[in-house]
């Protein structure tokens, strides 16, 4: 069924022509990724679909067919300025929903006079009617979904003030409002920024169950190839489609581009054989017909297009600097927190020249404190900090601090000239170094204000990339870039022969460019030398056991049983007793396969104390499913 489509959609600003009579449609139940280059038209497009913007007017005119039940919910990059965050989080879903909202305002008021002891007949008949009003609508059952997944995530609090959660705690908020709306489209713009890896992983799981119809506008290709069964690409002004998940869209851009270079090839030929025939003399010309004439215009034309389809790249040099020295930076027992916060405990490690090192861990434990104490923004509480002398480390800072809005990139980049000096001693035209970053040049006296999240981000590389260091920090460096720009960013820094540590939540990212992880968590640093591929079947390992060390819903009833079968041994189970018994039976027998196979994998990966204390407990957690199994087998018997 065809939940909404349009045609001719034509769309301008100024010189730049993002729609050239695009088209899409969108069936229910499309679960699709949009693709495309930042400033190309992705966020516009949301727009278009959610009537936040209009189309140019054209011949023939756009046209935009609804079903009877599209309605649509778009869940954006963060929180709008316009809703504020000094309200709590049970209070901030209600901006969400306007035709709500009003309802509740006035609830609230009518309850502050009755809790101030005005219980007069029409303030209760006034409360009834508004809560009868935010129930008609299903205000009530929405909410309360949206507390439920808000607890999933960690945000257990509903009265705690959203301005005082970390950028992680808002964008939970968020991915909440998102999953918990009863709205036929969901559109997403980059809902995995600022989350750590197990709440992507958490957030990838209810999307893969989730029968709703969405966008997805991301940069996580693990979270693309499991999630999407269409694909959306804005080139050249339209709106590709492609059918099937990311990795056929791959695929099939793969054998595109192969097509694509094997049709320029054979026109080449053509049109060299054709070339040299329009060059012939003046008594060839005069006998020249019209139609191999109009022949060498087409291959002519031809040849541009397929030149105007292939993709651009960044051109990216990431300088480290000639230093001799082994060891960069080592910490010996750091300790360091914030008042009563304590993040760190007495770890230990090493920076050594030429590691490529990926620092992950769950939000909050202290990742950007940890790059700052590298960088000597701050000092160790206690515990030794030796770093290589002059060392210079240079970081890559995913807050975009060093863009002042209303500077230009020519102001930004050449300091006021038109020649940028690199750290290879070289120097390079203004322009030539803007078009690296696959900016248009004509863009360049723009105020950095009017370009999007992912230009931003490319200014900030080509800002930074002015500079060598002996440590790149790059923190988050991958939100908001586009896939083309990621995949050139991933490759120069494979290719850099310096030192790296990254902050991601980005898989596929940290597995391609790092050789090593340090993660963070409870105070403690696990280093793996193995890289990613270790680290991840490590952390799917920890999820589990602490599910299953924390998870104390089912004691109560088993002790129950036992109970019960101690008071009664002879009585005869009814049937639905049985049954019950039976379900009870096969949840404990998948439970104590669930246990076997973390206690495997921590074995495996066994890396500190702690690991082998968590051992233990399962052990012991083991033992007793096992032993409450072998009462409800002889119960049943």
């Amino acid at each position: 069924m065809i939940l909404c489509s349009f045609r001719d959609l034509y769309l301008s600003f100024g010189t730049k022509q993002l729609f050239n009579g695009a088209e899409l449609i969108i069936n229910q139940g499309d679960k699709i990724g949009l693709l495309g280059l930042n400033g190309k038209g992705k966020s516009t497009l949301f727009k278009i679909l959610s009537g936040a913007q209009t189309a140019d007017i054209s011949t023939p005119a756009f046209t935009f067919d609804k079903s009877d039940n599209y309605s649509l919910f778009v869940v954006p990059q963060e929180i709008p300025s316009d809703i504020s965050k000094e309200q709590s989080l049970y209070d901030i879903f209600f901006d969400f929903y306007p035709e709500i909202k009003s309802a509740y305002s006035q609830l609230k008021v009518i309850n502050e006079k009755l809790e101030s002891g005005n219980v007069e007949d029409k303030l209760l008949d006034d409360q009834k009617k508004v809560l009868d009003v935010i129930e008609h609508v299903g205000g009530w059952t929405l909410h309360d979904r949206y507390l439920s997944i808000c607890k999933s995530f960690g945000l257990k609090d509903s009265s705690i003030q959203v301005s005082s959660l970390s950028g992680g705690g808002q964008k939970k908020i968020l991915l909440a409002l998102g999953l918990s709306s009863d709205r036929e489209l969901i559109l997403w713009d980059e809902p995995t920024n600022h989350l750590d890896i197990e709440s992507i992983k958490d957030f990838e799981e209810e999307l893969r169950g989730s029968k709703k119809t969405f966008i997805l506008v991301t940069h996580d290709r693990y979270l693309l190839g499991k999630v999407t069964n269409r694909i959306f690409q804005i080139e050249h002004g339209k709106i590709l489609s492609f059918k099937g998940g990311y990795q056929d869209y791959l695929t099939l851009q793969a054998q595109r581009e192969q097509d694509r270079l094997k049709l320029l090839d054979k026109l080449k030929n053509s049109y060299r054989r054709e070339d040299a025939w329009m060059k012939q003399g003046i008594k060839a010309r005069g006998t020249r017909s019209k139609k191999r004439v109009e022949n060498y215009v087409d291959i002519k034309n031809q040849i541009r297009e397929l030149k105007s389809q292939a993709r651009s790249q960044m051109s990216l040099s990431i300088e480290s600097s000639q230093r001799k020295t082994k060891v960069l930076s080592q910490g010996k027992a750091i300790s360091f927190g914030f008042e009563n916060n304590s993040l760190f405990n007495e770890i230990d490690f090493s920076l050594y020249k030429g590691n490529k090192i990926g620092l992950v861990g769950p939000n909050g434990v202290g990742k950007t404190t940890f790059i700052k104490l590298i960088a000597g923004e701050l000092k160790p509480q206690s515990g030794e900090l030796k770093n290589a002398d002059d060392l210079k480390v240079k970081v890559f800072n995913q807050k975009r601090d060093d863009l002042p809005p209303e500077a230009t990139p020519f102001e930004l980049l050449g300091d006021g000239t038109d020649t940028i000096y690199l750290p290879t001693g070289s120097t390079m035209h203004i322009h030539s170094y803007f078009k690296k970053f696959l900016f248009d040049t004509s863009e360049i006296n723009r105020p950095i204000s009017s370009f999007s999240g992912g230009e931003k981000n490319r200014l900030q590389l080509a800002l930074n990339l002015k500079e060598d260091a002996d440590i790149w920090i790059f923190d988050e460096p991958t939100n908001d870039l586009d896939l083309e720009s990621l995949a050139v960013l991933e490759e120069a820094l494979l290719n850099f022969k310096g030192s790296l540590l990254i902050i991601s939540h980005d898989r596929a990212f940290l597995k391609n460019v790092t050789d090593r992880v340090f993660y963070l968590k409870n105070k403690k640093l696990e280093i793996f030398e193995g890289g990613y591929d270790q680290v991840e079947a490590y952390l799917d390992a920890l999820t589990l056991e602490d599910e299953l060390l924390n998870d104390q819903g089912d004691t109560e009833p088993l002790q129950k049983t036992k109970e019960s079968q101690v008071k009664q041994p002879s009585q005869k189970l009814s049937s639905f007793e049985r049954k019950e018994i039976e379900a009870k039976v096969s949840e404990l027998e998948n439970l104590t396969e669930k246990i076997q196979k973390v206690m495997n994998d921590l074995a495996a990966n066994q890396t500190t104390q702690e690991s082998a204390e968590k051992l233990t407990q399962l052990s012991e957690k083991l033992e007793s499913v096992e032993e409450e199994l072998i009462e409800l087998y002889e119960k049943l018997e």
